[in-house]
This record gives structure tokens, sequence and C-alpha cells, in this order.
């Protein structure tokens, strides 16, 4: 991880080019060669690669002590694919669909119309997706849990000290027999939770219209 974090700005490229790559691949193996379940696969790679850029955001303000302009870019391109990410990816999604078509000399196919939801509609689907993602991780950690087992520091750490012992230390032995699987849950704890803070507060302020006022 020392290697990882002193070329910090490389991997951080490399993690872009993937993203990039992965998106791309993923659009391209689904609709020009109509491999739908080979596809998942750049999508898996897509979710890993976001986890693994807020892995080396966190670790290196670890080492650091501070949150310098590292982690600022980090958390911007995270936030802005909580916020933004799904929709942009269902215009790029269309947009493939239609060049492709295209390209084959096929009919343009029926891309469904993203309707843009306000007020409590769009808080009831914030919060569906937060529900999602809060399955998602669940079903990660009980996979952590068979493959790794538990590890003793759970029962010996209290729950007054569990919190700090868990993001204070660069080198935690919470929850599970692998540091691996720590480090992750480590890094999509802290996004669930900004998650959770973005959903809801949908809730308490909902998004409004604009208004389009007519010129004279």
């Amino acid at each position: 991880m020392e290697f990882i974090l002193d070329h910090k700005w490389t991997f951080l490229i490399i993690a872009e080019v993937i993203f990039w790559v992965s998106t791309l691949s993923f659009l391209i193996v689904r609709y020009w060669f109509n491999l739908k379940k080979l596809s998942t696969v750049f999508f898996v790679l897509f979710i890993l690669n976001d986890l693994w850029i807020a892995t080396m955001g966190y670790f290196d303000y670890l080492r650091t002590g501070e949150f310098a302009t590292y982690q600022t870019i980090i958390t911007i391109a995270l936030v802005y694919a909580l916020l933004f990410g799904k929709s942009d990816f269902k215009k790029l999604d269309h947009f493939i669909q239609r060049k492709v078509a295209k390209w084959r000399g096929l009919p343009e196919p029926e891309v469904e119309t993203i309707k843009p939801l306000y007020g409590k509609e769009h808080a009831k689907q914030e919060r569906k997706n937060f529900l999602g993602h809060i399955l998602l991780f669940s079903a990660v950690q009980v996979l952590f849990y068979f493959l790794f087992g538990l590890s003793d520091a759970v029962s010996s750490t209290s729950l007054d000290t569990m919190f700090e012992e868990w993001y204070d230390q660069e080198e935690s032995n919470l929850f599970y027999n692998n540091d691996t699987a720590n480090k992750i849950t480590r890094v999509w704890a802290l996004i669930l939770a900004i998650d959770f803070i973005i959903s809801m507060s949908y809730t308490l302020f909902p998004k409004k219209e604009k208004q389009h006022t007519r010129s004279a």
C-alpha cells in the first residue's frame, strides 16, 4: 500500500482510465455484441474501481493526517457518482444504443424517456435507491462473514471505542479475519453514510421543479 500511496496521482489517473474503459466496454459488449451476461463483468469492475478510489483517498488521509487536494478530488468524484451518476449513465446508455443501431443498420431502438422526478416522488426514489445500496452492502458483509469469519476483536472491543478503533487507525482487525475485507468495509461504510445523508436530505428538503418564465 505504501508504494501505491507514494504514486497516488498515477494510480488515480489509472483508476479514471479504468472507469471510462469499463463503462464503455459494458455498453459496447452489451449492445454491439449482445452479450448481456458478459457485460456484467465490466459493471462489477466499474463498482470495484469506485471502491478502490475511495480506499486510496482514505488511506492517504490516514498517512498524512490532512484532508488535502487529493481527498477533495476523490470526494467530488464520489459525490457526483451518488448524485448524478445513475441519470448520466442512463443517458450514455441510450446514446450508445442509438449509435450501435445506426452503425449496424438496425431500426432505432425505443428508448424509455427519462422523466425527472420532484417532491415526494423524487424523495421516495432516493430512499428506494438507498435501500438497494444497504441491501448490496449487507449481502457483501454476509459473504465476508462466511468466507473469513469474524475476528476476535469484535467480541473484545466495546461499542464506546469501536468507532475510534475502526477509523482512527490505519490498520484495524475489525470485523473479519481478512485485511482486504476490513478495508473494503471501512471505506464502503463511509460511502454508505454519505449516501444516507444525501438520500434523506431530499425527504427533509424536497427537490422542487424549476419554474420556467416566459419572456413577453
